[in-house]
């Protein structure tokens, strides 16, 4: 099966300047993703990435990010739990996701936010 990575979009976005109040609001770092996949199209699949960041006097950033993936074949219920999706497909669209923070945040006024780095393969077993 050949695999494309086709392209990223942000979902949903808030960044807002952080007062003294907000400064319990989220963890500093909290991210998650999760594949979808649809009944209408099965020759792509997303991958949603979650995320959430305060830079302590800074700022509160929440991001919805998707990832977009086709295949040359129908996506069967074996692939959707294989390494690709679990562990390979969030690896490869990660970098856009930090990329985009980075220079959203410094676009914004603020120092350019860098995300960790993240290890997927601690993924694969789940």
């Amino acid at each position: 099966m050949n695999i494309h990575f086709i392209e990223t979009k942000v979902v949903s976005l808030n960044l807002t300047r952080m007062s003294q109040t907000d400064l319990d609001a989220v963890k500093d770092f909290d991210f998650s993703f999760s594949p979808a996949f649809s009944e209408s199209n099965l020759t792509e699949f997303l991958i949603i990435f979650d995320l959430s960041l305060k830079l302590e006097n800074e700022f509160i950033l929440t991001v919805e990010y998707m990832a977009r993936f086709s295949t040359d074949a129908d996506i069967d219920d074996e692939f959707k739990t294989s390494h690709f999706v679990k562990g390979n497909s969030p690896a490869i669209a990660y970098p856009y996701l930090r990329a985009y923070i980075g220079n959203l945040t410094l676009n914004s006024g603020f120092a350019p936010a860098v995300l960790p780095t993240v290890n997927f393969t601690q993924y694969l077993s789940k």
